[in-house]
């Protein structure tokens, strides 16, 4: 699956590309030793992904331009080989009319900035931080063989060089509190707890630490700084947010984007990343029900014929509509659409005429290597556990062009299962009448689909393995 994050860095690529102003707005001369007569690239990070912004031909004298006749976005850029490997990093700010200097054999002695303020302070603080972080990561891979005498005073080493490197960023983020450096340094803060949280003792101690640090998780962090979407910490920090401070209920994430949202839409940058991140990471979600946020972003700021968010392309917001079309039939704790469809004998057999108290619906293909292999223990667990506590089975088999086969793999399964499958002529006739069928109304990519329906026909659970199904199920029985 393609992430929808990088429709956007491509669209942000092309923007670059396009832009037209009078004169040029960023204007950066280049010598990088000992490339002759070959490109180099300058590329942006976006959210947690690297994308083309520019390439500048290095000609005999390892000399060339990188020259925009419009400002390029703000943020942290890499210049890239030849080969596309990462060179080094810069700092591109507000004034975007400076030189560069290096030589690959020594990046880190020979890089020189010359003319941007901002690279300045970027290279003052590699300076400093190159010999703390050597010492450090020496003092690391020898701690193990330590004696416990030598191990202690190699940990308040290292916290003297972690002390040393913090006051430095404060000191930086005091003197020079609009720079990149500054943003970057702000958004890698840790929560500072008070002494009384910062080793809790007790239950309600750890329980008022998690509570404090998520209150202050963001306290020096600028939703309305579209400059944070350019560098490689602030998707890093959002990501350990949602995963590690947050419950994973589809409501839960759904209140984070709203708080987010309403500031980073006051930042063209922002908000288009925040709306892209958001899609990205729940049309698709890992953990089943989570896609609803996918919906609520799509419901409120791609929906209708003025979305609030207009920056996409017609195949970006088809394949966002499409999938958005999908799950708004299927979400946990609604009720699953009816299919009346016929058996092998031709009987019409409704869903809804099952009277259980959990129902299974199970789409699969009979030349699925993994339906051949998950419907015989679907039988087993239904037969031995299933079948005694009023469970029933629909099962659906959603390939036209395996019916030949189908017959003899259910009579051989022997099952005590509804099955049905749809005839080609019944399918045409319902995309003629425009009227949407199973492939539609339920969340079905790949066989097998497994969904598990309450006495009324709720979903319960969708997407779920047979493991897990058989798991969710005994925990239904002890209720």
């Amino acid at each position: 699956m393609k992430k929808f994050v990088l429709f956007m860095a491509g669209m942000a690529a092309v923007a670059l590309v396009n832009a037209q102003s009078p004169a040029p707005a960023t204007h950066i001369s280049l010598e990088v030793k000992p490339y002759k007569n070959q490109w180099v690239y300058l590329a942006y990070y976006y959210g947690g992904i690297k994308a083309l912004a520019d390439s500048a031909f290095l000609n005999a004298d390892s000399k060339g331009v990188i020259k925009t006749s419009k400002a390029l976005p703000q943020g942290i850029y890499l210049l890239a080989s030849p080969n596309k490997s990462i060179l080094f990093e810069m700092m591109m700010g507000e004034d975007q009319t400076f030189s560069v200097q290096a030589d690959t054999s020594d990046i880190e002695g020979s890089l020189k900035f010359s003319g941007s303020a901002e690279n300045d302070l970027f290279a003052n603080y590699t300076n400093f931080l190159a010999p703390r972080a050597k010492q450090a990561d020496s003092l690391q891979r020898t701690m193990g063989s330590l004696s416990p005498q030598a191990a202690q005073q190699a940990g308040n080493t290292l916290q003297q060089l972690n002390q040393q490197i913090m006051q430095y960023r404060q000191k930086l983020m005091d003197e020079h509190p609009q720079s990149l450096l500054a943003l970057m340094f702000k958004t890698l803060k840790n929560v500072n707890y008070p002494p009384k949280l910062a080793q809790p003792l007790t239950r309600q101690d750890t329980i008022a630490q998690y509570r404090f640090g998520k209150d202050h998780y963001w306290d020096d962090v600028d939703f309305m700084d579209g400059r944070l979407v350019r560098t490689p910490v602030f998707e890093n920090k959002l990501a350990d947010y949602l995963e590690n401070w947050v419950s994973p209920e589809a409501d839960s994430v759904i209140f984070e984007f709203n708080w987010m949202i309403a500031l980073g839409r006051n930042d063209d940058e922002m908000f288009r990343y925040l709306i892209s991140y958001f899609v990205d990471h729940y049309m698709y979600p890992k953990i089943m029900g989570q896609d609803k946020v996918f919906l609520h972003v799509y419901e409120q700021y791609l929906s209708g014929d003025k979305p609030k968010a207009d920056f996409l392309n017609a195949q970006q917001m088809k394949i966002i509509r499409d999938r958005a079309y999908m799950l708004m039939a299927n979400q946990l704790g609604t009720k699953a659409w009816d299919m009346n469809l016929p058996d092998p004998s031709g009987k019409m057999q409704s869903m809804y005429n099952l009277k259980a108290a959990y129902t299974i619906v199970a789409f699969w293909d009979v030349h699925c290597g993994k339906c051949k292999e998950d419907m015989p223990k679907m039988d087993t667990l239904f037969q031995q556990k299933w079948k005694a506590k009023n469970v029933q089975v629909y099962a659906v088999m959603v390939n036209e062009s395996s019916l030949n086969d189908w017959k003899p793999f259910i009579e051989k399964l022997n099952s005590k299962w509804i099955h049905v499958h749809q005839p080609a002529d019944m399918r045409a006739a319902e995309e003629k009448a425009g009227t949407p069928n199973f492939r539609q109304l339920y969340d079905m990519r790949s066989t097998p689909t497994l969904f598990l329906l309450d006495a009324d026909k709720r979903i319960i659970a969708k997407n779920i393995g047979l493991n897990d199904l058989d798991k969710l199920l005994e925990q239904k029985f002890l209720k």
